[in-house]
C-alpha cells in the first residue's frame, strides 16, 4: 500500500497534471473577480486575507495551495528518485542541473509561503518632514518633497529624500526607484507641491523576497546546465 502511494507520489505524470491544475485555477480565479476586488486581496498578506473571505470568493487559491502543497512533495520525491536511479550512471552536470531546477522551484515555493505569511502592504500620505514609524520603534523621515513640471503643468518628475531619526539623509525616493529600510520598502506614488509638500508613500514587506531571488537565480543555472549537458550530446 505505501510503495503504491509513494509511486503515485513520485510519479513525473503526477507533477504534470498538478502543474496544469494550478494553471487552470489560477486562470479561473484571474477571472471570477469577487474577492480580488471586494476583499482587498492585493493590499493584504494571503494567509490574512484568506482568514476572512468566504468561500465563494477562496475556493480556488485553497485549492492551488493544496495543488501546490503535493507538487512539492512530488518534486522532492522525484529528485530523490533521480539521484537513486542516476547515480554513478551519468555525469555530474547531467545528474545534478535538474535537481538545481527542483531546489529553485522549492525556494520560490518557500519565499511565497513567507510572503503569504508575514508580507505587509499599505499606503500613506506624508508631509514634508513627516516620520514614518516602525515596529522596532526607530523611523525615517521624508523630507524635500518635490517634482518638476511638464508644459502642460503637470508633475513629470518628482522625488523626496529620506532622513534618519538624527536628520541625517540616508538615501532618496523617485519612481521606480524605491528606498529600502530593514525589511521594507517604501515607494513614492504620487506628490502635491500646492498648497503644502505631501507624498503618497507605499510601504511593502515582502519576507520571502532573499529566497524569491535565490530560487530564480537556481532555476535558471539548472536550466542553463540542462541546456548545456543536451547540446553536448
Amino acid at each position: 500500500m505505501f510503495a503504491k502511494i509513494y509511486a503515485k507520489l513520485a510519479s513525473l505524470s503526477l507533477g504534470i497534471w498538478l502543474m496544469a491544475g494550478v494553471i487552470v485555477l489560477l486562470a479561473i480565479g484571474s477571472f471570477s473577480g469577487g474577492g480580488a476586488e471586494s476583499g482587498s486581496i492585493n493590499d493584504m498578506a494571503l494567509f490574512a486575507w484568506l482568514k476572512g473571505a468566504p468561500l465563494a470568493w477562496s475556493w480556488w487559491l485553497w485549492l492551488t495551495i493544496a495543488f501546490l502543497a503535493v507538487l512539492v512533495v512530488n518534486t522532492l520525491l522525484c529528485s530523490i528518485e533521480s539521484l537513486r536511479g542516476k547515480f554513478g550512471r551519468t555525469n555530474f552536470l547531467s545528474l545534478i542541473a535538474p535537481q538545481v531546477m527542483h531546489a529553485g522551484f522549492l525556494f520560490i515555493v518557500l519565499a511565497h509561503l513567507f510572503s503569504a505569511y508575514g508580507g505587509l502592504k499599505g499606503i500613506m500620505q506624508v508631509n514634508d518632514g513627516q516620520i514614518i514609524g516602525f515596529p522596532d520603534g526607530t523611523g525615517v523621515a521624508v523630507t524635500n518633497i518635490r517634482g518638476e513640471q511638464g508644459a502642460m503643468g503637470m508633475l513629470t518628475d518628482y522625488r523626496a529624500e529620506i532622513r534618519d531619526n538624527s536628520g541625517n539623509a540616508i538615501g532618496g525616493i523617485s519612481p521606480n526607484h524605491p528606498f529600502f529600510y530593514k525589511e521594507f520598502g517604501l515607494y513614492i506614488k504620487d506628490v502635491q507641491l500646492i498648497p503644502q509638500r505631501i507624498a503618497l508613500i507605499e510601504i511593502h514587506r515582502e519576507p520571502g523576497a532573499g529566497f524569491a531571488l535565490a530560487g530564480a537565480l537556481l532555476f535558471t543555472v539548472g536550466n542553463l546546465a540542462l541546456l548545456a549537458t543536451r547540446r553536448g550530446r
